[in-house]
């Protein structure tokens, strides 16, 4: 048995199978671990001392859907790949969970921890689901906000279970339920406490052994009723009743995928709707924008959370604001949230901020908004607070970063909940950036990035999406230039074209 997968067989025939990737922070599902499934499934229906099965996680959380390392593989391997063999890779996740669900030995899924996108849909293959009660779980199918959709059976078993209504809630927002939420809505049987989950689940599986897999037993809303029947017009009115604009619908085409999905297949078997769901995920495949928003939002964001995180050589014991003036209250806000001494002083020049570290040395920053226009004072850092959106919240230190205040600045950033971001730069980028169009964005972010020569071109696609200034279905303006660039280089003037060939073995870099 793969070691991905640890089992235990029990004298009365209950396995218990625990997904423990030694080699990740958190399970994901990667070939790897679909490998393991494969075994895991081949002994369970070949052993006939095996009677019902739990499955559980030997971390803290379950599992936190798929590798999208993985999936950006997949985005790239579709730019030169066949539908068939994308259809082949692509769809074996959703054919493993149907196989699971029809097995005659029942599988229960005890969810200790966060199960989100294909974590959550292995638990709804299973014939029952019990969670930990622990407020802190999330569960849910989050792809909409990579630009994907769940596709190994999340759009199909979703609107089976919970009905029509919620499950494209859940499925057009990509929000997540508490462990109550998921009891209240006909997801999971029971919500218990973390102590008794694991002996609840074997309870449970026992009961199950030597009866039959009933479709209309496991799904309350089976005959989907109340899905209406698939047209484009249907599509569209289904979108615009679940808040999607016009323009995101036609911009962001996982809404589109989403909804046709459930749709088209409503009335089919699961068997079936698994096909049916992993056609319109390859049509994600099949575009970039899909691609832009893992490689971005996901990848290039958790590379810039991990590599632009300050030391903790030096902590913040106090800080000190000047008055602001009214256009700068959200700091006041954040200030007020802050789990530190915050406080008022006269000394502190207007929009300014003095910040005392643990060794007693004061550093000065000025502070801004992106709405306004930032004339930095000479020797000192300013930051630039971006409006909070989907991807979180960034904060732009202007100025040298390797000041002590950029880098102390840094540190109360990420207290603040806020991705800091040193442009390095005499003026805001992000303010420069925001009132342009996409194309003038792509031209003035190369300049910038040639004259400041960045380490990793890709951080300032993840700055201008969580900053707003960048739609998240563009992947920032670098990379949707990257992907436009057959259109958009015949449009460069001879400086911009210099530019351009000097930054794009980086660009090819960051994107391929």
């Amino acid at each position: 048995m793969s070691k991905l997968i640890q089992t235990q067989l029990e004298p009365d025939g209950l396995l218990m199978a625990t997904i423990n990737m030694q080699d990740r922070t958190m399970n994901v599902f990667s070939f790897d671990l679909m490998d393991a499934l494969d075994e895991l499934m081949d002994l369970v229906d070949h052993n006939n001392e095996v009677k019902a099965v739990v499955l559980t996680s030997g971390k803290a959380s379950f599992l936190a859907g798929a590798d999208l390392v993985m999936v950006r593989g997949f985005c790239t391997e579709a730019r030169t790949a066949s539908h068939d063999s994308m259809f082949e890779q692509c769809g074996r996740l959703g054919r493993q969970f149907v196989r699971l669900e029809n097995s005659p030995k029942p599988w229960v899924a005890a969810v200790n921890g966060l199960a989100l996108g294909g974590g959550l849909e292995i638990t709804l293959a299973c014939r029952e689901r019990i969670v930990s009660d622990d407020k802190r779980i999330q569960l849910g199918v989050p792809e909409i906000r990579w630009g994907l959709l769940p596709g190994a059976g999340g759009t199909q078993r979703l609107p089976r279970m919970v009905g029509f209504e919620k499950g494209m809630n859940l499925l057009l927002t990509g929000r997540s339920m508490t462990p109550q939420e998921a009891v209240e809505s006909g997801l999971y049987r029971e919500a218990v406490p973390a102590a008794q989950l694991l002996d609840k689940a074997r309870s449970l599986a026992r009961e199950l052994v030597g009866t039959p897999y009933d479709a209309a037993k496991k799904f309350p809303h089976l005959d989907q009723s109340k899905v209406p029947a698939y047209s484009d017009a249907t599509a569209r009115k289904v979108a615009t009743h679940f808040k999607i604009s016009e323009e995101d619908f036609k911009l962001y085409p996982a809404f589109s995928a989403i909804v046709d999905s459930v749709l088209k297949g409503a009335g089919q078997s699961l068997t079936e709707a698994t096909t049916t769901e992993m056609n319109e995920f390859l049509r994600l495949m099949f575009n970039p924008v899909a691609g832009r928003m893992v490689r971005t939002l996901f990848l290039g964001k958790v590379r810039v959370e991990r590599e632009l995180a300050p030391t903790a050589e030096v902590q913040i014991q106090s800080i000190q604001t000047g008055p602001l003036s009214p256009s700068l209250q959200q700091w006041d806000v954040l200030f007020s949230k802050l789990k530190l001494p915050v406080s008022n002083s006269a000394n502190v020049p207007l929009n300014h901020l003095d910040i005392t570290d643990t060794q007693g040395m004061m550093h000065r920053v000025q502070l801004d908004t992106i709405q306004g226009i930032t004339h930095v004072t000479k020797g000192l850092n300013a930051a630039v607070l971006c409006n909070a959106g989907p991807y979180g919240r960034l904060i732009e230190i202007v100025g040298d970063s390797n000041q002590p205040a950029a880098k102390i600045m840094a540190s109360l950033a990420i207290k603040m909940w806020a991705l800091p971001w040193p442009s390095n730069s005499k003026t805001s980028l992000m303010q420069s950036l925001k009132d342009l169009p996409l194309n003038k964005q792509a031209t003035h972010a190369m300049l910038w990035a040639a004259e400041n020569d960045i380490s990793d071109i890709s951080y300032l696609d993840v700055a201008a999406c969580l900053a707003g200034v960048s739609a998240g279905w563009t992947g920032g303006p670098l990379s949707w230039f990257w992907d436009e660039q057959e259109s958009q280089v015949t449009l460069l003037n001879a400086a911009e074209l210099e530019v351009w060939h000097s930054i794009k073995p980086q660009l090819a870099k960051a994107c391929e």
